[in-house]
């Protein structure tokens, strides 16, 4: 065999080499709370036997142990904003990476090497598409015409897709769009005054931990139910939620990553696939609403209970 026969072979293997087949995984985990902990054990239990799982504490992991992980052929599985952040900031190699748990805003926004190709990153996104939340408001509140949001710049894009879904379920939308915390309640408030629900997506400025339950005792105060995307919020406050629990995203998050051990590619970016929805009775009744029963509800959107 000539040695330009062989160079022709070595080239040819190069490109079309997987991605990435039979390495560790790495995954790094924004925060050690219980929702980071039951997606790390999903993740864990469904990969199995077939790949290393090496598990990195955000805390623990220095730049330079990042940079060392991405010139790897390891998978990098990032949990949460605050890790993919990190893995973006410092990625400097070719390895792929998937990340979990993350809003979709924050994922279009990060800037990733030039050499990473679009096919080694992907995502498996916390927030929902429009079609299941305003599937849920068609379920839940049949009578209601008109929903409203307020939201920050980053939840622009989404709300141009949530405007063509709104139109395919004839529900009218009152938006109000703020620049800051301050901007809040007043935005609130106009929203709520030409309401019949309040639509909550995750949302850096309009909707966070810090301020969530003020935001629910407003909306209490109104009288106007609300959707949420978590199992929390409809504890707090929302009469119903729909949301993809850390565990089911663990698990679709693994079936990607057994993909590339057997030599495919990683999916695009995209909403988790299984979801949950949960409601708050109590919440319900002191507003007056009888709610639909729960198990058509659950039956009509495809999900399970929590």
């Amino acid at each position: 065999m000539s040695r330009g026969y062989r160079l022709l072979l070595l080239l040819i293997w190069l490109v079309f080499q997987p991605a990435w087949a039979g390495g560790a995984i790495h995954l790094i985990l924004s925060d050690s709370g219980v929702a980071y902990q039951e997606l790390s054990d999903a993740f864990r239990a469904d990969i199995g036997a077939r790949a290393s799982v090496k598990i990195w504490p955000l805390a623990d992991l220095s730049p330079d142990q990042a940079q060392g992980l991405s010139r790897a052929a390891d998978l990098m599985v990032p949990v949460g904003v605050k890790a993919a952040r990190f893995v973006a900031e410092h990625h400097v190699g070719q390895a792929p990476v998937l990340s979990l748990m993350i809003p979709r805003t924050a994922q279009e926004k990060l800037q990733w090497p030039t050499q990473l190709g679009r096919k080694k990153v992907s995502a498996i996104f916390i927030d929902q598409p429009p079609s299941r939340s305003l599937g849920l408001v068609d379920a839940a509140f049949p009578n209601a015409r008109r929903v409203g949001l307020v939201i920050s710049a980053e939840n622009a894009a989404y709300v141009k897709t949530l405007a063509r879904e709104a139109t395919q379920h004839n529900l009218g939308l009152a938006i109000e769009t703020i620049s800051s915390a301050e901007d809040l309640a007043p935005a609130l408030r106009r929203v709520l005054q030409d309401s019949d629900v309040l639509l909550l997506v995750p949302d850096a400025i309009a909707i966070n931990a810090g301020n969530a339950q003020n935001v629910l005792l407003t909306t209490y105060r109104f009288r106007t139910p609300v959707i949420g995307f978590s199992q929390g919020l409809s504890k707090a406050g929302a009469v119903a939620s729909v949301y993809s629990s850390p565990a089911q995203i663990g698990q679709q998050g693994a079936r990607f990553a057994l993909l590339l051990e057997d030599g495919g590619e990683l999916p695009p970016p995209q909403h988790a696939a299984e979801f949950s929805i949960s409601f708050n009775p109590h919440v319900a009744r002191s507003l007056g609403l009888a709610l639909p029963n729960e198990a058509e509800i659950r039956r009509k959107l495809g999900a399970r209970r929590e």
